[in-house]
């Protein structure tokens, strides 16, 4: 594994992730739309797409079940790109329909016949963040590349989606946990990670520790002087030393964790 897979693990590199002003934008005259992290593309060879045509957002499949036009298709991709970027930035209760709506440029009226309702369509965001992770699995790509990618991708809304509870945030722990013990059996087996006293234990770190910046995210940009590329990308090294190197010089710590774990057992 190189340098770029280990820091999107061991997490935010600013390659990955530098919000910088609105996160979403639509070409002028393109069959798609691009939004920062994640973007959609549209095959506009036909005005009428089949009722089973793949639309495809930053590698994300979603279906359509009736025939749709393709301005109709757009703005619906608009609408769930949007909704993402919304939802993560202000949360569920802070995020609008008619905030959704603005940042899409299209109408309340549009998003109410799309989805019908802001749990609707925060349902939708949901399944698109699960449904990203299995795809990638099913790919059989590298679990180290498929959690750098999510959280590369979706970390805003991942940290979001795993703080607000319930069961699409279960779904979504249960995943990433999936993924982080296939890492550790990989790196193990190679030689590049070392064991665990708790393989399971460890997996449910790597997570939190991928997740942990994002909920931090305002205060890490603030500290870095309203930059939050640049806080991301200081915070990356000293992440790396702390996994390749250790913390501390001597087991006092390991002997006190261990002996904490063995009485809350």
């Amino acid at each position: 594994m190189d340098v770029r897979v280990v820091m999107s693990v061991v997490f935010m590199s600013s390659t990955l992730f530098t919000p910088v002003g609105p996160r979403f934008s639509i070409p002028a005259r393109s069959g798609g739309c691009r939004g920062g992290s994640f973007g959609c593309s549209l095959d506009t060879r036909s005005a009428l797409l089949d009722r089973r045509k793949t639309v495809r957002c930053d590698r994300m499949l979603y279906m359509r079940t009736a025939p749709v036009v393709d301005g109709d298709l757009t703005a619906r991709a608009r609408i769930v790109a949007s909704a993402l970027d919304r939802f993560a930035a202000h949360g569920y209760d802070g995020a609008t329909m008619r905030d959704i709506a603005a940042h899409a440029g299209v109408s309340t009226a549009l998003v109410t016949h799309h989805f019908g309702t802001k749990q609707a369509l925060r349902e939708e965001c949901d399944a698109r963040v699960v449904g990203f992770i299995a795809e990638k699995q099913d790919a059989a790509a590298s679990p180290s590349d498929v959690l750098g990618e999510v959280l590369g991708t979706f970390g805003p809304y991942v940290a979001r989606m795993l703080g607000d509870g319930g069961a699409a945030s279960e779904a979504l722990f249960d995943r990433l946990l999936e993924v982080a013990r296939a890492m550790i059996a990989e790196g193990s087996a190679s030689g590049w990670l070392r064991a665990s006293r708790d393989p399971d234990a460890q997996a449910a770190a790597l997570v939190l520790l991928g997740v942990a910046p994002f909920l931090l995210l305002d205060r890490l940009t603030a500290w870095a002087g309203g930059d939050a590329g640049a806080a991301l990308g200081r915070i990356a090294v000293p992440l790396a030393e702390l996994y390749t190197d250790g913390l501390t010089t001597d087991e006092r710590l390991l002997a006190a964790a261990g002996l904490a774990a063995e009485e809350a057992s």
